[in-house]
């Protein structure tokens, strides 16, 4: 069987390597092409592109790679002329993995979305665009059902795969570091850096001194220099860390719901250009960018966006989380909540189980 998979940020790579492996084991002689990061790559994928190369999110800043993402669009629309693949599997990454969908149906090539795009946030009116391209889409969050169904999509809820890897880790007690989540996009650590080391120097004269600044795999040790002159350490697995530090500031995306599910105390920031915030500002439909907060229908999480996000603040809001014992109490109820919401692990077997029934 031949699968082409396409995944664009290191979440999605690690949630497409589960379900690959997961795959494997119910169709042992399945070949996978197409994009992603290395967790795919050592799952066998053969890849046409680098996630390094794709980790680009914002309007203004996507619109000034085009032609980059138009070259690959057609370079992959040729492959699936070429390969014709039993399964088109796009995993996440809605705004290039949409064209392509739409593309493979046209090809007659079979559509199973793995982790659908958030239209109910952002683009209702592109729902019907999805009906057309997807033949089955597997969605992580319960409410994401109903919400699909009501444009004709064949939509499927089987858990959100960020349960497995979270069940998979051992427990640990927390200690006293706050943990910094620039992000693991250039642009992202570009803006973020700056905002931090502003952050850690108002930190240090309250006496915070135990600092950690999770690393992406695709973000040089170079970029984050500032952060380490000001004393702040380097960590790899930001897992790890968000289950053992006491306090975390997560930039906006899936890291959020991370820190969420593994109980850290945290708050969630951001800033981009100036034009992609305000063409964003307009297009979502949502009163918040913490899908926590989505989750539980209350702003629980506190949020650092654009302007509002200043040394100043994100420093203040460190001392709360950190001295707060109610408000911490608060969020660790909360946390509970989202995971009872997302319900257990087993996402990746339960996806895998109904590509390899309908498309095996």
């Amino acid at each position: 069987m031949r699968i082409f998979i396409t995944a664009g940020d290191p979440s999605a790579d690690a949630h497409a390597a589960r379900l690959m492996a997961s795959i494997r084991r119910r169709i042992p002689d399945v070949l996978f092409e197409g994009f992603g990061g290395t967790a795919m790559e050592m799952e066998g994928l053969r890849t046409v592109a680098h996630m390094k190369d794709l980790a680009v999110t914002g309007f203004w800043e996507v619109a000034k790679r085009y032609g980059y993402f138009r070259d690959l669009l057609t370079r992959c629309d040729d492959l699936l002329a070429r390969r014709k693949p039993d399964l088109y599997l796009p995993i996440d990454y809605p705004g290039f993995n949409l064209r392509l969908a739409a593309k493979a149906r046209r090809r007659n090539i079979p559509v199973a979305w793995y982790i659908a795009p958030q239209l109910w946030a952002w683009g209702k009116d592109r729902a019907k665009k999805l009906a057309e391209a997807v033949t089955t889409l597997l969605v992580v969050f319960p409410f994401e059902v109903e919400f699909f169904r009501s444009f004709g999509i064949d939509a499927h809820h089987v858990g959100h795969p960020l349960l497995d890897q979270v069940a998979a880790m051992p427990s640990m007690e927390r200690g006293s570091s706050v943990l910094f989540l620039p992000g693991s996009r250039h642009h992202e650590v570009y803006r973020h850096v700056p905002l931090l080391c502003g952050t850690i120097e108002q930190l240090h004269r309250h006496g915070i001194t135990d600092l950690l600044v999770a690393q992406a795999r695709s973000v040089p040790t170079a970029d984050l220099q500032p952060l380490l002159d000001l004393g702040a350490r380097v960590v790899a697995d930001s897992r790890m860390a968000m289950a053992t530090s006491a306090a975390g500031l997560i930039k906006a995306g899936t890291s959020t719901l991370e820190a969420a599910v593994l109980g850290l105390p945290s708050a969630t920031f951001y800033r981009t250009s100036w034009m992609s915030y305000h063409l964003s500002k307009r297009l979502v439909t949502v009163n918040s960018v913490t899908m926590a907060n989505l989750l539980l229908q209350q702003n629980v999480i506190h949020e650092y966006l654009q302007h509002a996000a200043t040394p100043q603040a994100l420093a203040a809001e460190v001392l709360d989380l950190l001295g707060n014992e109610e408000r911490r109490q608060v969020l660790a109820a909360a946390s509970e909540q989202v995971r009872q919401i997302l319900g257990g692990p087993g996402a990746s077997e339960r996806a895998a189980d109904l590509i390899a029934e309908r498309f095996g």
